[in-house]
Parts: structure tokens; C-alpha cells; sequence
């Protein structure tokens, strides 16, 4: 039996080419997602430990108010190798709002040093800056910084670039980090008692570095001292792909939303064009759990295959997206390709098709083989309240028959409506992040990655192009369905332009009243995202109202273009032909 139902899903996966593809492009973009913000974060551990290795990192940096507590730090047990202690001071750039901090460098060093990008390390009469604080101010090797001080500015040439693996992003990390000479550090700041002083210290044993880091403080007066392990410095680093994951997540549960209304709509579309073939089945022996099951194989196998193409998409992406974080560290993102991933990405890509393949089926199949086989098509359900009320409105013709034809198949409307209020809500929500990047004042550095309004874009037109062959489906499918009824209506005297119409139409006003819906969706979503990330309510700006109009205009428009291709070819078939359809 078990063999039986395999033979069916297949068949009807070859049966319905357009269906299946659709399924798959929904759930693979569904699993690429998923795959992208599990290996997103992973592709830059090994650039970080390539710059942890060239700058020789420190397994414990110790932050302290004076020389004497640094040295003391240095000399608690489990040091291997350790470093003068370097002091530093906060400084301002004339000019601008940028704050920088500003190490003093003594003697060339030997743990934690700056790992050279352009230029030189040595900072002698100029300065070295960080490169992403150089790349986010524009500035460049051989032009001139002016800097504040106690007393008059001054004027340093930018002799390099460097990055340490201490030091996330600017402005991330903010401030920004720069190294010149101690007697530069004297005229910046000549009071030493408003010095830090940062110890970089090497251990015998690297696992050991969260107990030397209590120890350290222990040994410190209380409030004086703050302390970086190794790792808690390579996760600092790897937080540049926070967003990204965030806004993957965000995606792929309005991915899956999506899924499960879309693939309903197919399943119970295909269900009904085979009512009679259900019958039969069901006269033979089949009971209606293994008539659903033949759908639901069908869907996991579409799903398997999404998967792995997902798989795929999603591992060859997920560098690119990571390409943020080379402003910090040596080299390129790494492929990290991780089996589990797979198997993360594939059980709610599995689970969402599955149970919507059942749930439409469960209510596709509540008929008796004798009611199939006499009727050949299933009854129309009866007329819900909202087509009473609509049949009462005095509406154009070809709009009321479209909506009560639409209505006649109340779950798939409001399924239909639900996938185009989702991806309405998306992109309200990009909307309102472009307006907060906007607001920022002219001349401030973004905090965020420049590849994320590219990410948030690329997966609105994903959604869009899914929304927009979703629509083109359903609209092949309502033609299907109702050629008989067109038939019907030609010969009673409608046009062809009102046949086409009231297709048209209905769908138009479901799209209208869904965009409207997908406008509070998409700023809750904006609203809750923003919070997550750690965005501030007075920072946080919602796309003003002219960009919102947009959206149910937006969805109307290209619910007209999906649908009036199929509408009009319900028209060409001649009114004899139409009434014989089966």
C-alpha cells in the first residue's frame, strides 16, 4: 500500500508541473533563509583567527585606571607572555561628532598588535587609524587628521591602516580606536591620571582565560577594571552578522507563513479538479487518511528537493553577506557547509508543507465515493454571509459575480488574502527601515552593514515574485474551474471584456483590502524587530504615510497584471465548448 501512495504522489507531482515548481521556489527560498542565518555567523570565525594569529592576540585584555594595577594583573599566575601596558585617552576630531580613543604606543608590540592593512604601524609624529574607522569617516593614508586636545588642535598625518581583533567595527564599536606615539598621547591628553591602561597578557593555558579574567578583577579595586577573554572578543566580532540573522529570521517566518497559505490553496485546488478521481480511490479501498497522505508524500518530496536547493542557494550566500565584517578582519569569509543546518533548515521547511498539505486535504475529502462519482466535481459550498451581502449591494455586475465566485471558496480568499497581506507587511517594514536609515543626521556613521538594506530588498523581491506566480496560479486555476460557468454567461449575453472583468475585479478588491491590513501588520513588525535589535523608541521612524499608500496600490496593480492574462484566455473558448467542459 505504502508503494501505491508513493506511485500516486508522483504522478500527480508530474501532473502538475507549474504547481510543484511553485512549491519548491516557495520552499527552497523558505530553507535558504534558514541556512543563510545558521552559516552567516559561522563563515567569519576562521578571518577572525587568522587576525587573532597575525596580531598575535591577548587571551585575557585587562582594562585599568593605572600602570601599577596593570603590572599587578600581569603578574598573577597562568602568564605566559605579556606586554607593556599601553596607555590611552579619549580624544575629539574638529569638525565632527566622532569620538576616538586614542592609544599611546611606546615600544613596538609584541601581543595584541595591530595587524597593518596600507601604510605603516608605526605611528612616529602621525597616526594610525582602525580601518573601518578610517573607511566610515573617509579617510585615507597621507591626508592630514585635526584632532582636539586640552589646549589647541592638532594637525597628524594618517601614516596606516590597521585592524585588531580586539576591536569590532566602527561605529559598532564607537569609538573609534587609533595608535600614535606616547609623546603624541602626552599633547592629546597631558594629564596621565585621566590615562586607561590596557595589559595584553598571554596565558599557558587559553581555556583558562575566564578564570584568570575573575582573578583579575579580584585583584583590582572594585570598579576599576574590566576584562576581555579571547572568546568574548571573537564573539564581539562575529555580532556583525546579529542583523543580518535578526532580519533572516524576520524573513523566514514571513516565508513560512506564505508557504503554508500557498501551498493550501494548490493542495486543495488539485484535490478538487480530482474529486472523482478521489471517489474512485476511495471506492477501492483507500480511506480518506491515505488519500491525504498521497498529498502530503507529494508535498515532502517537493519539499526534500526545495530543501537541498536551498541548502545550496544558502551556503554560496551566506559569505557574501558576511562581507561586513572584513573591515576588522584578514582575509575573505570562509564556507562553513554544516549537515546539521541541513537538517535544521529541512524539519520547518517538512513540517509546514506537510501539515498544509493535510489541513487542506482533511477538508477536500468529506464526501462519499457514490457523491464523487455521480457528481464528477465537488458542490459548491453554501453562499457565506458576506456573498449574501455583497449579491444585496447594488455593484456592477461583472464585479459581484467576481467576488461571489471568489467568495464561493472562502478559504482559499482568505488564504489568498493572507499570503498578500504578509508580503504587504514586508514591505511596510522595509519601508520604515529606509525612512529611520534617512533620518540619520547628514555626515553621521551608520552602525548599520551596508549590505542589509540589500538583504531586506533582495527577499521583498523574492516575496513579491512568489506573491505575483501565486497570483498568476490561482487565477489559472479559477479559469479552470469556472470555464463552464463563463460558458454560462456568454451565452446569456456577458462580454468578454466582463468576463475577464469580473475576474479581474474580485481579485483587485481582495488585494485592496489585504494591502490595506498588511499596513498596521508590517509597522507591528517593524516595531518588534527594531526592539530586538536594541533600537531605541525615540530613534525609531515609521515611512511616512505617502510611502504607505503605496502598498495596497502597489498590490492592486500587480494583482491586475498576474490575473488578467488568465482571465483572458477564459474568453477565447468558444460558449459550445465551454458548456461541454469537463
Amino acid at each position: 500500500m505504502t508503494a501505491t501512495l508513493v506511485r500516486l504522489a508522483f504522478a500527480g507531482i508530474r501532473r502538475r508541473l507549474l504547481a510543484s515548481a511553485l512549491t519548491i521556489l516557495l520552499a527552497g527560498a523558505a530553507a535558504a533563509t534558514i541556512v543563510l542565518s545558521l552559516e552567516v555567523g559561522a563563515t567569519a570565525r576562521d578571518p577572525w583567527q587568522r587576525t587573532f594569529t597575525a596580531a598575535n592576540g591577548a587571551h585575557v585584555l585587562a582594562n585599568v585606571s593605572s600602570e601599577a594595577d596593570a603590572r599587578a594583573i600581569a603578574s598573577l599566575p597562568g602568564v605566559a607572555e605579556r606586554d607593556d601596558a599601553v596607555p590611552a585617552a579619549l580624544a575629539g576630531i574638529v569638525g565632527a561628532t566622532d569620538r576616538l580613543q586614542v592609544a599611546g604606543i611606546g615600544s613596538p608590540a609584541h601581543i595584541n598588535k595591530p595587524v597593518p592593512i596600507e601604510g605603516s604601524t608605526l605611528p612616529g609624529d602621525g597616526i594610525v587609524l582602525e580601518r573601518s574607522f578610517a573607511d566610515a569617516l573617509g579617510l585615507r593614508v597621507g591626508t592630514t587628521l585635526r584632532i582636539t586636545t586640552t589646549g589647541d588642535p592638532i594637525e597628524l598625518p594618517i601614516v596606516g591602516t590597521a585592524i585588531s581583533p580586539s576591536q569590532p567595527r566602527y561605529p559598532r564599536q564607537n569609538p573609534g580606536l587609533a595608535w600614535v606615539s606616547r609623546a603624541t598621547l602626552e599633547q592629546v591628553q597631558p594629564d596621565s591620571n585621566r590615562w586607561r591602561w590596557t595589559e595584553s597578557i598571554r596565558l599557558t593555558d587559553p581555556a583558562a582565560a575566564p578564570a584568570f579574567a575573575e582573578r583579575a578583577v579580584a585583584s583590582s579595586p572594585p570598579g576599576t577594571t574590566s576584562v576581555q577573554t579571547w572568546k568574548e572578543q571573537r564573539a564581539e566580532a562575529l555580532r556583525d552578522a546579529e542583523p543580518a540573522r535578526l532580519i533572516l529570521t524576520t524573513y523566514t517566518i514571513v516565508l513560512l507563513v506564505v508557504v503554508f497559505a500557498v501551498v493550501a490553496i494548490l493542495v486543495s485546488a488539485r484535490a478538487g479538479a480530482q474529486y472523482r478521481e478521489i471517489g474512485l480511490l476511495k471506492a477501492v479501498g483507500f480511506t480518506p487518511r491515505q488519500v491525504t497522505a498521497v498529498f502530503a508524500i507529494e508535498s515532502a518530496v517537493l519539499g526534500l528537493v526545495a530543501v537541498l536547493i536551498g541548502f545550496a542557494v544558502g551556503v554560496v550566500l551566506a559569505p557574501r553577506l558576511a562581507a561586513t565584517s572584513l573591515e576588522t578582519m584578514l582575509g575573505s569569509p570562509t564556507t562553513a557547509a554544516s549537515p546539521w543546518h541541513l537538517l535544521v533548515a529541512s524539519c520547518p521547511v517538512l513540517l509546514v508543507l506537510v501539515g498544509s498539505a493535510s489541513s487542506a486535504t482533511r477538508r477536500s475529502t468529506r464526501f462519499t465515493a457514490l457523491q464523487a462519482i455521480r457528481a464528477g466535481a465537488p458542490t459548491p459550498a453554501g453562499r457565506s454571509r458576506l456573498a449574501r451581502l455583497i449579491g444585496r449591494a447594488s455593484l456592477p455586475v461583472p464585479l459581484s459575480l467576481g467576488l461571489k465566485d471568489l467568495l464561493a471558496r472562502r478559504h482559499r480568499a482568505f488564504r489568498l488574502a493572507g499570503a498578500i497581506a504578509v508580503t504587504g507587511a514586508a514591505v511596510v517594514f522595509a519601508l520604515s527601515m529606509q525612512a529611520s536609515l534617512d533620518a540619520r543626521p547628514p555626515g553621521e556613521a551608520s552602525d548599520v552593514p551596508k549590505e542589509l538594506p540589500a538583504l531586506v530588498y533582495s527577499l521583498d523581491a523574492v516575496l513579491l515574485l512568489i506573491t505575483a506566480t501565486t497570483l498568476v496560479a490561482v487565477a489559472l486555476v479559477s479559469v479552470r474551474e469556472r470555464i463552464r460557468d463563463y460558458g454560462v454567461l456568454k451565452a446569456v449575453g456577458l462580454t468578454p471584456g466582463q468576463i475577464t472583468s469580473s475576474l479581474v475585479s474580485a481579485h483587485a478588491v481582495l488585494a485592496a483590502v489585504a494591502g490595506i491590513l498588511s499596513i498596521p501588520v508590517g509597522i507591528a513588525l517593524y516595531v518588534i524587530v527594531y526592539g530586538i535589535a536594541g533600537g531605541s523608541s525615540e530613534d525609531r521612524v515609521i515611512a511616512p504615510w505617502w510611502w504607505l499608500v503605496l502598498v495596497p496600490a502597489g498590490g492592486v496593480l500587480m494583482v491586475i497584471l498576474a490575473t488578467i492574462l488568465p482571465a483572458r484566455s477564459a474568453t477565447r473558448i468558444s460558449t459550445a465548448d465551454a458548456l461541454r467542459y469537463e
